[in-house]
C-alpha cells in the first residue's frame, strides 16, 4: 500500500496537469499558406497573399457586406449624396465632378501610438499617384486632422470608396520626399524594408517579424482600441506545396491554413472533409464576385485573334471540369460577372462547350491540322501557347492536364510553364512578361464596373509603373466608352442598362477565358471560432478582415 499510494497521487497530480493545460487559452496561432508576398506595400503590388496579411495589420476607410452593401469601417457615417456627404459640383473646365467628405471615428493609431489622421490618407494618395494616378480622383484632401475630402474628376456611382486606406505619413512621409523616383521609394520604404516597424500597422495586429519567402509573424497592435485579438502570436507560414501543407495540418505542425487559393485546393478539402469530420469544421462559402479564368497575352499574334479566343473558351469542357474535379462545389462561369450580380441580363451571348464550333473557328482562322494534329497557319507556325499558372497548386496544375486535353482535341498545344506564385504575381503577370495565357483568380468587389481589368487606361506600362490589371493589353475603344458610361450613371436603374452593352462586348471581344466561380472552402480547428464572421468583407474573402473575432473556444 505504501508503493501504491504515492504511485496514485503522482497520476492524479499528472492528470491535474494535463487538465490545467488543456484548460489553458491557446495563444498562439500558425496558420500555414502556399503563396508569399513580394512585397508588403499596399500600393505597389497587387497579390491576394498579401491582401491575406494586410488585413490583420490595416483597416479601410469602407468595406462591404457579405450582401454587398457599402459600410463604414473608419469614418462615422457613409458619405452619400442624400445625406449631404457627397455632392455633385461644377469643374474649372466645364465639366461635372463630386466632393465626398468623411469624418473619421476616433480611436485608430499606430502600432508606435500616433493617431491615424485625415493627414495619412491624403498622403496615401499622393504614393498612389506616384505609382498609378487613379484618373478618376484628382484630390485627396485632409481638411483637418478628422475629416478628409475626396474630389472626382467625374460623378461616379462609386463615389463613396475612393478613400482607400492610409499610410503612417510620420515613418514613409520623409522617405517618399527623398527619394529620386517611385522606384527608389519602393525600394526604400520602410514598409518593404523594416515591415516589423510597430507605426507602419493600425489594425488589430502589427508584423513583428517578417521572414522573406519563410514566415511573418504578427503581435498584437497594443493602441488598438477595438475588439481586443485573443491570441498573443500569429504566425503565417509558407509551405509552396499544397501536399506538404496538408501534411503539416494533419501532423499539427500548423493550427489551419489560409483559405481559397492561400491554402488548400478544394479537391484536398473535400477529400479531407470525408474522413477527418472529427478534428475540424468544412465550411463551403459560394464567392460570387471571385472567378477562376485564363488571361491571355493580346501581344501573341495568335491569342490576338478573337476567333481563336473564341474557339478556346468552346473547347473547354467547364461542367465536366467542375463536376469531375470539385465534386461540383464550382459554379461555371459563363462571363466575369455572375448572373446574382447587379447588372447581370441573361440575354447575354456565352460560349457553350461546342468543340466542333471551335474547330470550324479556327479554320476560319485560317488555321490547317499539322501532321501531329496540332494546328498551323499558313506560314507553318503551330498553334503552340505557354500556359503559366502557380507552381505547386494541385487544383490548378489538375485544371492545366484537362486544358491541355480538351485544347489538343481541337488541335492546340498548351505548353505548362509554370511559376512560383510570388514570381508569376510580382513580375510575371505586372511586367506582362507571359507569352500565352495565365490562370488565376480574380477578387474584385461586389459591384464593380471592370475599368482596371479591361480598360486601356489599365493596362500595366513601364511609363505607370507597372499598375492596373488589364494584363491581356486588351485595347477597345467601344468598351472604354461603355465603362466610362456605366461608371458616371448614378440612376441604378439606367446603369443596368449600360451594363448590358459591357457584358455584350466582353461576349464577343473574349478577353478573358472563363471557367468557373470560386468557391471558399475553410477547414477549421474543431476549437477556433469567428473565422466565418457574419460580416465578412465579400471583397476579400472571410476571415482576416476580422481577425479580432477569432477565438479558441
Amino acid at each position: 500500500m505504501s508503493i501504491v499510494r504515492p504511485l496514485v497521487c503522482a497520476a492524479m497530480l499528472a492528470g491535474a496537469t494535463i487538465t490545467a493545460a488543456a484548460a489553458a487559452p491557446r495563444e498562439d496561432l500558425t496558420i500555414g499558406m502556399v503563396q508569399f508576398p513580394p512585397d508588403m506595400h499596399p500600393y505597389i503590388t497587387n497579390t491576394s497573399i498579401k491582401d491575406y496579411i494586410l488585413l490583420t495589420a490595416r483597416r479601410l476607410m469602407t468595406s462591404f457586406t457579405r450582401g454587398g452593401e457599402v459600410i463604414c469601417v473608419m469614418c462615422e457615417a457613409l458619405p452619400t449624396l442624400a445625406n449631404g456627404g457627397a455632392r455633385i459640383v461644377d469643374r474649372a473646365d466645364g465639366t461635372k465632378g463630386m466632393q465626398v467628405t468623411y469624418t473619421l471615428k476616433p480611436g485608430y493609431a499606430w502600432g508606435d501610438g500616433k493617431p491615424v489622421t485625415a493627414g495619412d490618407f491624403a498622403f496615401a494618395f499622393q504614393v498612389l499617384k506616384a505609382f498609378s494616378a487613379p484618373p478618376q480622383v484628382e484630390a485627396v484632401t485632409a481638411v483637418d486632422v478628422h475629416t478628409l475630402r475626396v474630389d472626382l474628376k467625374q460623378t461616379r456611382y462609386d463615389y463613396n470608396r475612393w478613400a482607400y486606406g492610409p499610410l503612417p505619413e510620420h515613418i514613409e512621409g520623409p522617405i517618399f520626399a527623398a527619394a529620386k523616383d517611385p522606384l527608389d521609394y519602393g525600394q526604400k520604404s520602410a514598409l518593404n524594408r523594416h515591415p516589423e516597424e510597430p507605426g507602419l500597422w493600425m489594425g488589430p495586429y502589427r508584423i513583428a517579424e517578417f521572414r522573406p519567402n519563410e514566415s511573418v509573424t504578427l503581435v498584437p497592435n497594443p493602441h488598438w482600441t477595438g475588439v481586443q485579438p485573443q491570441f498573443k502570436r500569429v504566425t503565417m507560414r509558407l509551405i509552396e506545396n499544397t501536399s506538404a501543407l496538408q501534411a503539416n495540418l494533419l501532423s499539427g505542425d500548423v493550427d489551419m491554413v489560409a483559405s481559397g487559393n492561400l491554402g488548400l485546393t478544394l479537391d484536398q478539402i473535400i477529400a479531407l472533409s470525408k474522413r477527418e469530420a472529427g478534428r475540424f469544421d468544412f465550411v463551403y462559402q459560394p464567392a460570387v464576385t471571385s472567378y477562376e479564368h485564363l488571361t491571355p497575352n493580346f501581344d501573341n499574334k495568335f491569342l490576338a485573334d478573337k476567333r481563336v479566343r473564341q474557339a478556346i473558351q468552346m473547347a473547354i469542357d467547364r461542367k465536366t471540369l467542375a463536376a469531375k474535379l470539385f465534386d461540383g462545389k464550382q459554379e461555371v462561369a459563363d462571363s466575369f460577372k455572375h448572373p446574382s450580380q447587379f447588372g447581370w441580363d441573361k440575354t447575354v451571348r456565352t460560349w457553350p462547350f461546342d468543340p466542333k464550333a471551335a474547330r470550324a473557328l479556327l479554320a476560319e482562322a485560317g488555321f490547317k491540322p499539322g501532321a501531329d494534329g496540332i494546328l498551323a497557319n499558313a506560314a507553318g507556325e503551330r498553334l503552340s501557347l505557354d500556359f503559366t499558372t502557380t507552381a505547386g497548386n494541385r487544383t490548378r496544375e489538375l485544371v492545366q492536364q484537362v486544358l491541355q486535353t480538351q485544347l489538343k482535341a481541337v488541335g492546340i498545344e498548351l505548353v505548362i510553364r509554370n511559376e512560383p506564385a510570388r514570381v508569376m504575381f510580382g513580375e510575371t503577370l505586372r511586367k506582362r512578361t507571359f507569352k500565352g495565357l495565365v490562370e488565376f483568380q480574380s477578387d474584385p468587389p461586389p459591384d464593380w464596373v471592370p475599368d482596371v481589368t479591361f480598360s486601356s487606361t489599365w493596362v500595366p506600362t513601364a511609363e505607370n509603373n507597372w499598375s492596373g490589371t488589364n494584363y491581356m493589353n486588351y485595347r477597345n475603344p467601344a468598351m472604354d466608352s461603355a465603362l466610362k458610361a456605366a461608371q458616371e450613371e448614378l440612376d441604378p436603374a439606367k446603369r443596368k442598362l449600360l451594363w448590358k452593352n459591357i457584358l455584350d462586348i466582353a461576349a464577343e471581344d473574349v478577353p478573358e477565358i472563363n471557367l468557373y466561380f470560386a468557391t471558399t472552402a475553410f477547414i477549421l480547428p474543431k476549437w477556433l471560432s469567428g473565422v466565418v464572421h457574419p460580416e465578412a468583407n465579400q471583397l476579400v474573402g472571410t476571415g482576416p478582415a476580422w481577425i479580432e473575432a477569432w477565438r479558441a473556444k
